[in-house]
């Protein structure tokens, strides 16, 4: 039995260990689907370096001295730790790790509430092949794993031990300093509240000992966010953010997803079996139905909730699922089946294996393999990014101020800063809505894009090759200093 534990590994551990490799392979992917991570690389590298975080920004001439409120400074840190250890190997393993642990903390809670083995294996498998849809090396990886642990210590706070409760404020320090998404914990908590008061609205509801813990553990959480470097000024960021509609609609991941993309199917089909359980279960309480709610209006509003969708919703399904096949089924051969693999799975054990993989891969990065199917390795790609231009650039420093495309910002800080500042990234918090649209009007070439190169009495700019501004910039004078098939460097006569 003892060689059973230790040789055969759990269903669940298979699972994840198949996650975990699927973050793997897709490394070049996720390195190169955006031009955010360079800059939180760069971000935690100073930190780490001055032992201090800047509530100011100095990556950019045009935001110099502005408020910058670092609400992902301790995500930045670690990931600049993985970093220096292993390049981007290290990043791309770091995220494999935590999405691993963030399914393996789904699958733990769907187990729980449904008694069920085959449910749970089943939806965490549908919601991790949902969350692809924005599983990127940055920050908000962290969201995904605190928001698992939080919503079991809601769970295990309303429903077993209540003494728990203050849990949730340490958690939530945590959660404030590593990303902005920590508001997404009160809300949490105000569902939990608010279902808690549905399925037991009495005036005894108020002087409960549990009622009276989740309304210690919400003010605690509250007060936990002023405890970052930007105390109640994080706050105004994240409200001023996501009201502004003009900002919000130039990012690709706050829009809705489009349901046309197969790659959106796996989350119409959670939402669907979800809707399915929900009609054909009679045991559906109050919390289950608002977090379904809210959860459904974010995947559906804007398409980088959808993860945060899967992750909380998949215990609810899971809950919905088994106790319709319970009432409907009760003896039929799945059931059976289910029964028999769970006494079997118990028996097992096999976390070594997964301890093994992580090592084993980690050793293999660090030797240089390259394990992603086509064998491009963890790099910047040069057809994303102006990799060979930046090399150029080391050898041949320009000086003056540039103009640089909105989503190379952050290679190029990663790579020159501080000799050279840039004119815009994607941190578009920063820089507010008057200052991204004089970046589109100078990319579009719009009325008075000249004049504000010339206010900020641009020098040379480095932007994509073939694009308008570029060959204009060319008929208007400005010498070529370099061209490859990603760039073009311009300079101003």
């Amino acid at each position: 039995m003892k060689l059973m534990r230790f040789l055969f590994p759990r269903l669940e551990y298979v699972l994840a260990m198949a996650l975990f490799w699927s973050v793997i392979v897709s490394g070049p992917k996720i390195l190169n689907f955006d031009g955010d991570l360079p800059r939180h690389l760069l971000m935690g590298r100073l930190t780490l370096q001055t032992r201090s975080v800047s509530t100011v920004d100095v990556f950019s001439f045009r935001t110099t001295g502005f408020p910058s409120i670092p609400h992902e400074w301790l995500s930045q840190v670690i990931m600049a730790g993985a970093y220096q250890w292993l390049g981007l190997n290290g990043v791309v393993l770091l995220a494999a790790v935590l999405m691993m642990t963030v399914w393996l903390l789904v699958f733990r809670e769907a187990y729980a509430r449904s008694r069920s083995l085959l449910i749970p294996l089943l939806l965490v498998a549908l919601a991790a092949g949902a969350a692809q849809i924005h599983v990127l090396p940055r920050p908000h990886l962290f969201t995904y794993l605190l928001t698992g642990i939080w919503v079991i210590l809601l769970e295990h706070i309303e429903k077993k031990d209540s003494g728990k409760w203050w849990l949730l404020p340490l958690l939530m320090l945590a959660w404030v300093n590593l990303h902005g998404m920590f508001v997404l914990g009160i809300l949490l908590w105000g569902i939990y509240l608010a279902g808690s008061f549905l399925e037991h609205p009495s005036k005894t509801w108020f002087t409960e000992h549990r009622t009276i813990a989740m309304a210690l553990a919400g003010a605690g959480s509250l007060l936990a966010t002023f405890f970052s470097p930007s105390g109640v000024h994080i706050w105004e960021t994240i409200v001023s953010l996501g009201s502004n509609t003009y900002i919000t609609s130039k990012i690709t991941e706050y829009q809705s997803a489009n349901f046309h993309e197969p790659q959106t199917w796996l989350f119409v089909a959670l939402l669907l079996l979800t809707i399915t359980a929900f009609a054909r279960s009679k045991r559906i309480g109050w919390t289950p139905l608002l977090l379904t709610i809210a959860f459904t209006f974010l995947a559906l509003y804007t398409s980088r909730m959808i993860p945060l969708f899967a992750i909380v919703i998949t215990p609810v399904t899971a809950k919905a699922l088994a106790n319709w096949l319970q009432e409907e089924y009760p003896h039929s051969p799945l059931t059976g089946l289910d029964q028999r693999l769970m006494l079997t799975n118990a028996s097992a054990g096999g976390w070594i294996w997964m301890a093994f993989v992580i090592l084993g891969t980690a050793l293999l990065l660090q030797q240089g393999t390259r394990l992603d199917p086509a064998g491009r390795g963890n790099t910047f790609d040069n057809r994303f990014f102006p990799v060979q231009a930046v090399n150029w650039l080391e050898s041949h420093p320009q000086s003056g101020r540039m103009f640089n495309e909105f989503d190379w910002g952050g290679y190029l800080l990663l790579r020159l800063y501080p000799q050279q500042q840039i004119f815009m990234d994607g941190h578009t918090h920063i820089y507010g809505e008057t200052l991204t649209r004089e970046y589109e009007t100078v990319m579009s070439l719009g009325e008075g894009w000249d004049k504000i190169l010339g206010q900020y009495q641009t020098q040379w700019a480095i932007v994509r090759t073939q694009t308008p501004l570029a060959k204009t910039l060319e008929k208007n004078g400005w010498q070529i200093l370099y061209q490859d098939e990603t760039a073009i460097i311009l300079r101003k006569p």
